[in-house]
């Protein structure tokens, strides 16, 4: 799911959430076991974004919902609406204008470039082996290790000249 945020409640059953930036590539086409040599094809518009990621508090659900709540337990995906052309991609994120994500104020992560289009192509053919992919599906491609984020901070993430999300988490 791919929302706007500006607060994220932590459920009762999680023990903590982290955030891992990404960046979000919407597929320009349908398609199935996708050869690398034809993937940047696919590669459509993009922006970069987070996923909140959580971990489960086995003891705070019943053991007849602990399938159903796994399962349910996915990222949560944040970007912003606005989708940059392909051809912005080289060069966006750089030393000069990294992605950076805070919590409270403080830098967590910093990342200074993206996956070139040949690493793009290889990891969406990858994809593509074991999922069929539609046009305007979005591939999220992690760009760094997930980051802790305690309750009750503000998580902030900038990238570009565009970008911004700032979310309290509860």
């Amino acid at each position: 799911m791919i929302r706007a945020l500006t607060d994220f409640y932590i459920p009762d059953y999680i023990d903590s959430i982290s955030a891992v930036p990404v960046l979000c590539i919407r597929s320009e086409r349908s398609g199935k076991s996708v050869p690398a040599r034809f993937a940047d094809r696919y590669l459509g518009p993009f922006t970069c974004g987070l996923l909140i990621k959580a971990a489960l508090n086995k003891d705070a659900v019943s053991p007849e919902d602990l399938i159903f709540v796994e399962n349910a337990l996915d990222y949560s995906t944040v970007i912003p609406y606005d989708l940059l052309p392909a051809d912005r991609l080289s060069g966006f994120i750089s030393e000069q204008r990294p992605l950076t994500i805070k919590i409270n104020g403080h830098p967590a992560v910093s990342v200074s470039n993206t996956p070139g289009k040949d690493e793009l192509s290889r990891r969406f053919a990858e994809i593509s082996r074991y999922c069929s992919l539609r046009t305007g599906d979005f591939l999220a491609f992690e760009l760094a290790d997930a980051v802790p984020v305690p309750k009750d901070s503000r998580l902030t993430c900038t990238f570009g000249v565009e970008g911004n999300i700032s979310i309290i988490v509860h």
